[in-house]
Order: C-alpha cells, then structure tokens, then sequence
C-alpha cells in the first residue's frame, strides 16, 4: 500500500517518463512496449546513475563520452564508450546491438534507429519528482521494479524528513556564473533545491538564465549566495559583484559553492546533496568553500 501511495504522489508530473497502458512515452513524443530490455546503450548519466542504484548496471553495454565522474566510478569507468551526448553515432550504437538507446535531451537519433528496428527514448530529469518517477520506469523496464519502488521510497522520505525539520529561512541566491553573475530559471532543478530547505530564491525577470545586476543584489539583500556551474571558488562571486560586502550573506559569511556535478546531474544523488546541502547552510557541517 506504501508503494500505491508514493506512486500517486508523483504521478502528476508531465514531463517525466509516462507509461500508457502497455506502452512507455518519451520526451520527444517516442513510444517504445513497456518490457524488459536488456542490453541498453545510455547517454544521459542520471540514467546511469539511477540504473546502477536500482540494481540494473549490467544492462548498460554502452555510455556516453564523459570526462567526469559516473557513479558508482569503479564500474561505470568500465563501460565501453558510444559516442558523443549531443550527436549520437548511429554506427557506434549499432555496434553494441542494443535492444533499447536512452538519449539525452541534447541528442536524439531515434528517427534513425526506427530503420533498424530499435526503440530509443529520451529521458531527462528536469525536477525532483521527474527523478522518482523516471525511477519506477526504469525499473519497470529493467524486471527491477521492486528495487526501484524501494529507492523511490527512500528518496521520498529522505525529503520529507528535511521538509519537516527546522526551516532555513532567508532570500537565497544561486548563481549559474559569475562573469556576469546570472541566475538560474525559475523552473530550475537547484532553484527546487533550495526552495525545498526553506529558503525564498531570488530570481530578477528576465530570459532564462538572467544577469544579476549590483543593483538587484543589494535591493534584495540576500541572506545566502550560492554559486555553481562555472564558479571555481567562493572569491570569484565575491569579485563579481560590487558592493557585495553590504550584503547580509557577505557579512554573516553565507556565500557558498555546490558541486554542480551533484545538482544538475539529476540522478538519487541529487537528495543526498539536498541533505548536505541543508546541514551546511544550517552549521552542521564543516564543508565550506
């Protein structure tokens, strides 16, 4: 009856995988049969990720060029490579003799791979509750459907126990780079992140990665400024913005950096990283930058 429960939770999103009767829609509009697959060739490392948590890494007989950490590393450094994320080779993914190719959303080759008969979909986690729905899908689709109800559960509850603990009150803002400053969108998976904690994220109008002016930053005052992305070190926001130090997150010391890495990925990892993220803004932590 817990599974039932956490399933209606988050059924309500729609950009997350759907499945329709005996059939799995992807985010292009691909519709694959909701089975077991079993040699799948993955370019999205949240998939990966999320793949090898539910018990179901050894499906995976090809990845995605990468010059960064997969987890688990010890295994995922073992995968034979298929190309690049953005543009797929059809030659190099024929070559793994897949019974399925999940694409990321910068690239997509399913049109092509229809010729040879082979189903592909797009997977893409563009929020906490498209992470535990795409979860059960993949498990459904990998006979771990059992294992990835149980992480659902526990990524759910994880949540829920820093949702109902004390509140990180306070304007936060986050930064996507800092030459110019810019913030992340509104619909955003770190701006979620934070407004998961407590705090209120403060975001001007604007496109959808927004120049935060001097101007706006003092206005707002921010108790808490965060960077990620392409910020190396907390010194780079802090010559960035001018007049930073009147800031109440200069002076109380609140300016922090979040490996992007964790966050954007949008694999399990994610609520781990929102854990520790809340414990260091709540001075539980010594992992300041």
């Amino acid at each position: 009856m817990k599974y039932v429960i956490v399933f209606l939770v988050i059924i309500a999103n729609t950009f997350a995988l759907e499945i329709k009767g005996n059939m799995i829609l992807g985010e292009k509009n691909e519709v694959i049969p909701l089975k077991e697959y079993k040699r799948i060739v993955v370019y999205n490392f949240g998939a990966v990720e999320l793949l090898y948590k539910i018990g179901a890494g050894e499906k995976i007989v090809g990845v995605a060029n990468h010059n960064k950490k997969i987890w688990p590393e010890e295994k995922t450094k073992l995968i034979p490579l298929a190309g690049g994320v953005s543009k797929p080779s059809i030659e190099k993914i024929l070559s793994f003799n897949p019974d399925l190719v999940i694409f990321n959303i910068m690239g997509n080759q399913s049109e092509e791979l229809k010729k040879f008969g082979i189903p592909s979909i797009t997977f893409v986690n563009r929020s906490l509750n498209d992470i535990l729905k795409n979860t059960l899908v993949l498990g459904k689709i990998t006979n771990k459907e059992k294992e990835s109800l149980d992480l659902v559960e526990e990524l759910t509850n994880k949540l829920n126990l820093i949702k109902n603990g004390e509140k990180i009150e306070g304007k936060a803002l986050i930064l996507y780079s800092d030459s110019p400053p810019t913030s992340f969108a509104k619909d955003s998976l770190p701006v979620e992140i934070l407004e998961q904690i407590g705090l209120e994220v403060i975001l001007p109008k604007g496109g959808k990665k927004s120049i935060v002016s001097s101007e706006y930053i003092l206005r707002e005052n921010p108790k808490y400024i965060i960077g990620t992305r392409g910020i190396n070190k907390r010194e780079e926001i802090i010559k960035s913005i001018p007049l930073i130090e009147e800031t109440d997150a200069f002076k109380d010391g609140n300016i922090y950096l979040i490996d992007s890495t964790e966050i954007m990925r949008a694999s399990h990892r994610v609520f781990d990283e929102i854990e520790n993220i809340y414990k260091i803004l709540k001075g539980d932590s010594n992992e300041r930058s």
